[in-house]
C-alpha cells in the first residue's frame, strides 16, 4: 500500500470534501445476475467477438469491436451490455464508501454499482443523478455524473464504449466538458479504476487545468502489477499523485482516515432520523441551528422561515385549525390556493406546531432517493408525518411516500397546478383545504401583529377578488403594492450604471428571476458559467448581488440549510418572481434565455428536473421573443433536446404568434413522438388542429364535408382525453369552447350533438362535488350557461 502525499489529502478533504472519477477497475468486486464479476475491457472484448461472430483476422480492441457491432447490430449490443453490467450483488466492503465525505462521483462505467452502494439501508447519504436532477448541492447528497450512459436509463438511450464516442462527448458538448472539469477540480479527486489513456479523458484533464484557476490536487490509483508500472511516470508528468492499492485495500485504508464517519447507528430511532435528515427532521436541534432573521423580512415578502413560525411573530390564521383537523382525520391532506396566499407559511407552522405529535419531517424539495431512504429507515415506525411543500415539483417523491400506507402526508400546491397533481393524490374533496380567501378577522389579526391599522387592508380585499395574503401584508407594511414596487425596481436597474460593475444589474436580476420563476435557486456555479466572459472571479458576481439584496436573497440552498460549499440566490418570494417575469423588458428576457441556453449546462442547474418543467414554456418565450427570434431559439434548443415537451411548447409559441402552419408541424411531431399518450400534448394537438381549420371557408359541399370530418377528429381526441386522463376539467373546458365555435361555423343542426355532449360534460363536472379552483370553476360555469342558452334558443 502506497499513498503519495497522504497528509495533504487528509488535510484537504475535511475542508473541501472529495471527488471520485471511476473506471472499470473500481467495479471488480461487483457481480451481475449470473453471479459473474463485471468484466473488464479485454474480457468483454473477447466475449463480444465470440457472441457476435466477428472475424479475428486483425487485432481488435474494445473500441473497434463496439464500432463494428454498432453498425449492424446496435440494439442487440445495447441489450447485452445492460444484462452484463446490471449489478445484483457486491462485496460489502463497498458500503464503507457511503461514509466518506464525497461531493461528486464521475464515472465512465455503465454499471449501477454506485447506486446500489448508496441505496443500502445503512447509508446516511443519498445519490443524485445529475442527468435527472441537475447538480443538487445538499448535505447528505452525492452528485453522480454518468458520462457514458447507464444500465438504469431507458432502453432507447445509448451506452458509450467506443473511443470516438468518448472523445465526441466533450468535443461536441462543450458545456458538459466545462461543467465536469469545473466540478472535478473543486475538491481533491481520486481517479480510480481507469488508465486514462482514452483521448477524451486526457483532454478533460489537460484542458481543465488551463480553464479553471482554482484547482486542487488529484490522485490516481495504480493497481499493484508490473504491467502498470510503465504508466506511473506519465501520470506524474500530468500532475497526479500516485496511490498503489487494490480496490478493497484502498476502501479500507481511506475508511480509517479521521474525516470518515465511523459512528454506528444509534439504537434510538430519534437520532437515526436526525443523522439521516439533519435539515428535515423537525426537532430542537433543527430549530437551534436555523438562521434567525427579523420578522420584517417576512412582512417584506420573503418566503417563510423556521424562525418566523417558531417565534410566533407570524400569526396563525383561521385556516390553521381547519388544516390540523384534516390532518388528524386523513392520511393525505392538501393545502391549496392562489399564489402568495400563505400555503407554505401554514405548512411550516403546522410542521413546527407542538400540538402535532409524532416524528415530523419537513421538505421543500425532495428527490426520490430521499423518499426511499425515509421509507426504509422508518419501517417499524407508525407515527411518521411528512410535510411536503411544492407538490408539483416533488411528485415522484410523493408517489413513493404515498405507497407507504403508514406515513401521513400533508402537502401544499398552487390551485393552478391542481389539475395535474390530482391524478397522483386521489383524495376526497374534504381532504383539500383552499386557503385563498381570508376573512376580516384574519386580516385584522395580521395587521395587529404588524402594529398597523387594518382599514386599508380590508378595503383592498373588498375591492380585489383575487388578492393574495402576501400582497396584503406587503401593502400594509410598505404602503405600496408588490406590482408597483417591482416595476419601480426594474426601472431603477434599467438606468443604473457604475464603473466598478462588470455585470449588468438588470441582466443579473432577470437571470435570477428566470430561475426562481422556474422553481429553482441560482447557484454561484451557475452564475459563474453564465457570466464567465465578463467576470474575473466570483467576487465580481458577489459585488453585483449586494446591489440587489433588497429583492434577491440568499436562498441558503433549497431547504433552509447552511451549505459552506455553495451559495444559492432566489427572488424574495415565488410571487415576486411571477409578478416580475411579466414586467421585465422583452429584450433583456430574450437575451437571458439565449445566453442561458448557450452557456449553462443542464447538469450544473440545481434540481434541473424541476427547472425544465417551465424553462422553455411558451408563457416565457412569447414574452421574450417575436416570431423570428422565438423560432431561432427553439431550433437551437431542439439540436440538443428533441423531447416532445419541447416541441409542444414550440408549437404553443408559434400558435400564440399566429403561425398556425408551423405550429401544426411541431405539435403533430410532438403528438407522434409521444405515441399519443401525453394528454396535454393531445389536448394542444386538438386545439391547433381545430384553430387551423375552423377559419377555412369551404368552396363547395364536398370541401365542407371534408372540413367537418377533420374537425370531428379533434372532438374525438378530446373525448379520448376526457375518458383516460384525470385532468378532465381542462379537456371539458376546451371541448365546450370548440362546440360553440363549431356551432357558429356550421349552424345548430351540425353542432347539436357536440353542444349536447358539452352541456352534459359541464354539468357532470360542476355537480361532481370534487375540488375545482375558483377561477376554473367560474369559467366552466360561464361556459355551461352559454351552451345551455344556445341549446334553448335553437330547440
Amino acid at each position: 500500500m502506497y499513498f503519495e502525499n497522504e497528509e495533504l489529502f487528509k488535510h484537504l478533504v475535511p475542508n473541501y470534501g472529495m471527488n471520485l472519477f471511476l473506471g472499470a477497475g473500481f467495479s471488480v468486486y461487483a457481480r451481475n445476475s449470473n453471479n459473474i464479476p463485471l468484466p473488464l475491457g479485454d474480457d468483454i472484448n473477447k466475449e463480444l467477438i465470440k457472441i457476435f461472430n466477428l472475424t479475428t483476422e486483425r487485432v481488435m480492441n474494445l473500441s473497434l469491436t463496439c464500432q463494428k457491432i454498432k453498425r449492424d447490430n446496435k440494439d442487440a449490443l445495447n441489450l447485452h451490455l445492460r444484462e452484463t453490467y446490471k449489478v445484483k450483488d457486491f462485496d460489502k466492503e463497498y458500503l464503507k464508501i457511503n461514509r466518506m465525505p464525497i461531493k461528486n462521483i464521475f464515472t465512465i462505467n455503465i454499471d449501477n454499482l454506485v447506486e446500489k452502494i448508496y441505496d443500502h439501508i445503512d447509508s446516511k447519504t443519498d445519490i443524485s443523478d445529475v442527468n435527472i436532477n441537475g447538480h443538487y448541492e445538499k448535505n447528505n447528497i452525492v452528485n453522480l455524473y454518468k458520462l457514458h450512459g447507464s444500465v438504469t436509463y431507458p432502453i432507447e438511450m445509448d451506452l458509450s464504449f467506443t473511443e470516438k464516442e468518448l472523445h465526441d462527448l466533450f468535443v461536441k458538448n462543450k458545456m458538459l466538458f466545462e461543467t465536469v472539469s469545473y466540478k472535478l477540480l473543486a475538491a481533491p479527486c481520486i481517479f480510480w479504476g481507469t488508465r486514462l489513456y482514452d483521448s477524451n479523458t486526457m483532454q478533460l484533464l489537460c484542458n481543465a487545468e488551463t480553464i479553471h484557476k482554482n484547482k486542487l490536487p488529484k490522485w490516481i490509483v495504480v493497481y499493484p502489477s508490473r504491467d502498470n508500472d510503465e504508466f506511473v511516470e506519465d501520470y506524474k508528468d500530468l500532475g497526479f499523485n500516485i496511490i498503489r492499492a487494490d480496490t478493497k485495500e484502498l476502501i479500507n485504508y481511506i475508511s480509517e482516515m479521521p474525516f470518515v464517519d465511523i459512528s454506528v447507528d444509534d439504537r434510538y430511532i430519534f437520532r437515526k432520523y436526525r443523522d439521516t435528515f439533519p435539515n428535515n427532521f423537525v426537532c430542537n436541534e433543527l430549530i437551534r441551528k436555523s438562521v434567525v432573521r427579523p420578522v420584517s423580512d417576512f412582512f417584506y415578502g420573503a418566503e417563510p422561515h423556521i424562525s418566523d413560525v417558531v417565534s410566533q411573530s407570524v400569526i396563525r390564521t383561521s385556516y390553521f385549525n381547519q388544516v390540523v383537523e384534516a390532518l388528524l382525520k386523513n392520511r393525505i391532506t392538501l393545502i391549496t390556493g392562489m399564489p402568495g396566499c400563505g400555503k407554505s407559511t401554514l405548512l411550516l407552522q403546522i410542521a413546527f406546531a407542538k400540538e402535532i405529535s409524532g416524528r415530523k419531517f419537513w421538505f421543500n424539495n425532495m428527490i426520490e432517493s430521499e423518499a426511499e431512504r425515509l421509507v426504509k429507515i422508518s419501517e417499524s415506525d407508525q407515527s411518521i408525518i411528512v410535510f411536503l411543500d411544492n407538490l408539483y415539483n416533488n411528485i415522484s417523491s410523493f408517489k413513493i411516500l404515498k405507497d407507504c400506507t403508514r406515513i401521513k402526508i400533508i402537502t401544499a400546491e398552487r390551485d393552478i397546478n391542481y389539475e395535474y397533481v390530482k391524478r397522483f393524490l386521489e383524495i376526497a374533496p374534504q381532504n383539500i383545504v383552499d386557503v385563498s380567501n381570508l376573512n376580516i378577522t384574519d386580516i385584522q389579526s395580521i395587521c395587529f401583529s404588524m402594529n398597523r391599522p387594518s382599514n386599508d387592508a380590508i378595503t383592498m380585499i373588498k375591492d380585489n377578488e383575487n388578492i393574495s395574503l402576501l400582497e396584503i401584508v406587503f401593502f400594509v407594511y410598505k404602503s405600496t403594492t408588490v406590482k408597483e414596487r417591482v416595476s419601480e425596481y426594474i426601472s431603477t436597474l434599467s438606468h443604473y450604471k457604475e464603473d466598478s460593475l462588470k455585470i449588468n444589474l438588470l441582466e443579473l436580476y432577470t437571470l435570477i428571476n428566470y430561475t426562481s420563476y422556474c422553481g429553482v435557486s441560482a447557484s454561484m456555479d451557475m452564475l459563474i458559467f453564465y457570466f464567465s466572459e465578463v467576470v474575473d472571479s466570483y467576487e465580481d458576481i458577489v459585488y453585483a448581488l449586494k446591489k440587489l439584496n433588497k429583492i434577491i436573497v440568499d436562498a441558503e440552498s433549497t431547504d433552509y440549510q447552511a451549505n459552506d460549499s455553495q451559495d444559492y440566490f432566489a427572488m424574495r418570494s415565488k410571487l415576486y418572481a411571477q409578478i416580475s417575469m411579466f414586467r421585465l423588458p422583452s429584450s433583456i428576457l430574450g437575451k437571458v434565455l439565449n445566453n442561458f441556453l448557450e452557456k449553462v449546462n443542464p447538469r450544473i442547474v440545481n434540481r434541473y428536473d424541476i427547472f425544465k418543467k417551465k424553462s422553455y414554456d411558451a408563457d416565457i418565450t412569447k414574452r421574450a421573443f417575436d416570431l423570428n427570434e422565438g423560432t431561432s431559439f427553439y431550433e437551437k434548443l431542439l439540436k440538443n433536446n428533441t423531447s416532445p415537451y419541447v416541441r409542444h411548447q414550440y408549437a404553443l409559441f408559434l400558435q400564440r404568434s399566429n403561425d398556425l402552419d408551423n405550429a401544426w408541424i411541431q405539435i403533430d411531431k410532438a403528438y407522434t413522438d409521444s405515441r399519443k399518450q401525453i394528454f396535454t400534448i393531445a389536448n394542444s394537438h386538438a386545439i391547433i388542429m381545430f384553430e387551423k381549420n375552423i377559419s377555412v371557408i369551404p368552396n363547395d359541399e364536398k370541401q365542407k364535408s371534408t372540413l367537418q370530418q377533420i374537425l370531428d377528429r379533434t372532438f374525438e381526441t378530446l373525448e379520448d382525453c376526457i375518458t383516460r386522463d384525470m385532468r378532465v376539467n381542462y379537456h371539458v373546458l376546451i371541448y365546450a369552447r370548440h362546440s360553440i365555435k363549431y356551432y357558429e361555423k356550421f349552424g345548430y343542426d351540425n353542432s347539436k350533438s357536440y353542444l349536447s355532449r358539452a352541456f352534459t360534460l359541464l354539468s357532470d363536472v360542476l355537480n361532481s362535488g370534487e375540488y375545482i379552483s375558483k377561477r376554473l370553476f367560474n369559467e366552466l360555469k360561464s361556459l355551461n350557461k352559454e351552451v345551455s342558452n344556445t341549446i334553448k334558443i335553437n330547440d
